[in-house]
C-alpha cells in the first residue's frame, strides 16, 4: 500500500506541468495589438524618427521656398567738396537671387524624396521596435515558463521526499533513498532559483525597454502551435514588398540622384537681380538703375557636382545591398519558422516518450523491480524533455509571429486598408486577430 502511495506521488510530478498548462485561463503568448501599438509609439527610437520626419518636412518647405531671400542694402554717406558745402547722400539697393526654372523643379523633387525617406524611416523605426518587443517578450516568456515548470517540479520532488521519508520510518525503504531524494530536492531548489533569476532579468529587460506594457502575472501558452501556412515564396515576397527599409533606401537613392542633377545644374549659377536708388548732392541728383550679379568661376561647382554624382552612385549601391539583405533575412525568418515548428513537434514527441518511460520506471520502482536510481534518471529525463518542449513551443510562436511582423500582417502602424491590394485574404484576417498563435492557410499558389 505504501508503494502505491509512492507511485501516486511520483505520478503527480509528471502531471504537474500538464496541470499547469490546463489551468491556463487565457493565452498570454503574445500581447494585444492595441497595447503593442501604444507602447511602441512612445519609445525613444520612434520619437527620434518622428523628429527626423518633422525635420524632413521643414526641409521640403525650405526647398519649396528656395535658398534666395531679398537683400536690402542702405548706404548713407556725406560728400564734401572743397570750396563748397557738404552734401548728405544715400544709396539703397534691393536685390534677390533668382533660381532658374529647372533648379526649382529639382529642389521640389529633392524635398519630396527626403520627406518620403523620412516617413518610411519612421515606419521602419516602428517596425524595428515591434521586432525588439517580440524578442524581449519571447525571452521573458521562455524564462517565466521555465520558472513555473521548475517550481512545479520542485513541489513534486518535495512531495516524493515526504513519501519516501515515511517509508524509511516504516522500514519499507532504505535510508539512502531518502538521501537521494534530499539531493534531488536540493537540485530542484537550485534550478528554481536560477530559473527565477533568469525570469526576473528578462522581465526587467522587457519593462525597461517598454515600461508602459503591462505584463501578465503568469505565462499561459496556447494548447497547441499551428504551423505557418502558405508557401515560403508568398511570405518572402510580402516581406520584401512591404519592407520600409527597402523603401527608405530607394527614396534616399532618388533624393541623391536629384541632388546630383541639382549640383550639375548649379554649374550655371543663379543670377541676382536688384533695384538701385541713389540720391546725390543733398537730393539734387537722383539715379535709378537695375543690377544683375552673376558669380564667376566653375572649378568649385564642378567638383561639387562630381561629389554629388558619387553620392548618387553610392546610394544606388546601398539600395542594392538593402534589397539583398532584406531578401536574405526574409528567407531566413520563413525558414526558421518552418524549422522551429518541426522542432517543437519533435520535442513534444520526445516529451511524451520520456514521460511514458518515466511512468514505467515508477511502476517498476513501486513493484520493486527497479531501483530508485533508475527511476530518478527516468524522471529527470522526463522533466528536461518537458522543459525543452516548453522552450520549443515559445520558439515556434516567436518564429511564426516574426514572419507576420516582418510581413506587416500584425503589430504594424498602417491605416486600415493599407496593403489590402497586396495582402492575401487569409493574412488580412490574421492581421485583425493578432492573438492567434498562427496564420490560417493562404490561397493556393500564392
Amino acid at each position: 500500500m505504501k508503494r502505491i502511495v509512492s507511485l501516486f506521488a511520483c505520478g503527480a510530478l509528471l502531471l504537474a506541468p500538464a496541470a499547469f498548462a490546463q489551468s491556463a485561463p487565457a493565452d498570454t503568448s503574445l500581447p494585444a495589438q492595441e497595447l503593442v501599438l501604444k507602447v511602441i509609439q512612445v519609445t525613444p527610437e520612434v520619437q527620434a524618427a518622428r523628429a527626423m520626419l518633422d525635420r524632413a518636412e521643414a526641409e521640403a518647405r525650405m526647398r519649396q521656398a528656395g535658398p534666395h531671400e531679398p537683400q536690402l542694402s542702405l548706404i548713407p554717406q556725406t560728400r564734401r567738396i572743397d570750396g563748397d558745402r557738404r552734401y548728405r547722400e544715400w544709396e539703397v539697393d534691393l536685390s534677390r537671387g533668382v533660381r532658374w526654372p529647372g533648379k526649382a523643379r529639382l529642389d521640389r523633387e529633392i524635398g519630396a524624396a527626403g520627406r518620403e525617406a523620412a516617413s518610411l524611416a519612421f515606419e521602419d523605426a516602428h517596425h524595428a521596435a515591434a521586432r525588439r518587443l517580440l524578442a524581449l517578450w519571447s525571452d521573458w516568456q521562455r524564462a517565466a515558463a521555465i520558472a513555473g515548470l521548475r517550481e512545479a517540479q520542485l513541489a513534486a520532488w518535495q512531495r516524493e521526499r515526504a513519501a519516501v521519508m515515511r517509508r524509511v520510518q516504516l522500514g519499507d525503504a532504505a535510508a539512502r533513498d531518502r538521501i537521494a531524494l534530499d539531493a534531488a530536492v536540493a537540485q530542484a531548489e537550485a534550478a528554481v532559483a536560477q530559473a527565477q533569476a533568469e525570469a526576473d532579468t528578462t522581465r526587467l529587460a522587457l519593462s525597461s525597454a517598454f515600461p508602459d506594457l503591462p505584463l501578465p502575472g503568469q505565462v499561459h501558452l496556447p494548447a497547441t502551435v499551428t504551423a505557418l501556412d502558405g508557401s515560403d515564396a508568398t511570405w518572402i515576397d510580402l516581406i520584401q514588398q512591404r519592407s520600409h527599409e527597402i523603401g527608405t533606401a530607394a527614396a534616399i537613392a532618388r533624393k541623391k540622384d536629384a541632388e546630383a542633377r541639382r549640383a550639375r545644374a548649379d554649374r550655371l549659377p543663379d543670377p541676382q537681380i536688384g533695384l538701385r536708388v541713389i540720391s546725390d548732392r543733398g537730393g539734387r541728383e537722383h539715379a535709378y538703375g537695375v543690377t544683375v550679379t552673376l558669380p564667376l568661376g566653375v572649378s568649385y561647382r564642378a567638383a561639387e557636382a562630381a561629389a554629388a554624382g558619387a553620392d548618387a552612385m553610392g546610394a544606388q549601391a546601398d539600395l542594392a545591398m538593402v534589397r539583398r539583405d532584406v531578401g536574405r533575412d526574409a528567407r531566413q525568418v520563413v525558414t526558421l519558422a518552418r524549422a522551429r515548428y518541426t522542432i517543437w513537434q519533435r520535442q513534444q514527441q520526445a516529451a511524451e516518450a520520456t514521460a511514458s518511460s518515466a511512468d514505467k520506471a515508477e511502476r517498476g520502482y513501486a513493484l520493486g523491480e527497479l531501483g530508485l536510481d533508475e527511476m530518478l534518471i527516468a524522471r529527470r529525463a522526463a522533466q528536461e524533455s518537458e522543459l525543452a518542449a516548453s522552450r520549443a513551443e515559445i520558439d515556434a510562436i516567436e518564429a511564426v509571429t516574426r514572419v507576420k511582423v516582418d510581413a506587416h500582417a500584425m503589430w504594424h502602424r498602417h491605416d486600415p486598408g493599407d496593403h489590402d491590394e497586396e495582402m492575401p485574404v487569409a493574412v488580412a484576417t490574421e492581421a485583425a486577430d493578432p492573438m492567434r498563435p498562427a496564420l490560417p492557410a493562404l490561397p493556393a499558389g500564392q
